[in-house]
């Protein structure tokens, strides 16, 4: 990705999405592209009019219309690990889920979190931007919040 201009993502032969990097990577268009330049959340839901998403659990996810791209049915929502917030940093933010802390790992720049959700299991990286921080323990709960703009929309798997 440090190294191209255009990257074609190939999938058994088949090109599933080209494009620069930071487009491929900040909107993947299939869940094998996601999954393919890093971690990615990706989330069951169903579409519900051009600019949201209701998950399992009832939530609703905010989403710019360009992403659901006129998609229907079921899909998934995708957001990367960098792009949530946890508990209150993420209070201005659309978009929520709910879930316990179930693993942690303090990586130095960041700490990941596993959170077990009602809609599926989610990874965070949180940075350890201020000094003496300790991480949220395990069997915590923790609400994790995104913006619209960091969410992409994949069909569902």
């Amino acid at each position: 990705m440090t190294m191209a201009d255009t990257i074609a993502v190939m999938n058994h032969g088949v090109i599933e999405q080209m494009g620069t990097p930071t487009d491929l990577y900040e909107h993947p268009q299939t869940p094998f592209v996601a999954g393919f330049l890093g971690v990615s959340n990706l989330l069951p839901g169903t579409v519900e009019g051009a600019d949201a998403v209701r998950l399992g659990s009832g939530n609703l996810v905010a989403v710019p219309p360009a992403r659901i791209a006129g998609r229907t049915g079921q899909v998934a929502v995708g957001v990367r690990p960098e792009k949530l917030h946890l508990g209150s940093e993420g209070a201005a933010m659309p978009n929520r889920v709910s879930g316990m802390i179930v693993e942690s790992a303090y990586i130095g720049v960041s700490t990941q979190y596993v959170v077990d959700t009602p809609d599926g299991r989610v990874v965070a990286y949180v940075q350890n931007a201020q000094a003496g921080v300790q991480p949220a323990p395990t069997g915590q709960e923790v609400t994790l919040a995104w913006d619209s703009a960091a969410t992409f929309v994949v069909d569902h798997t």
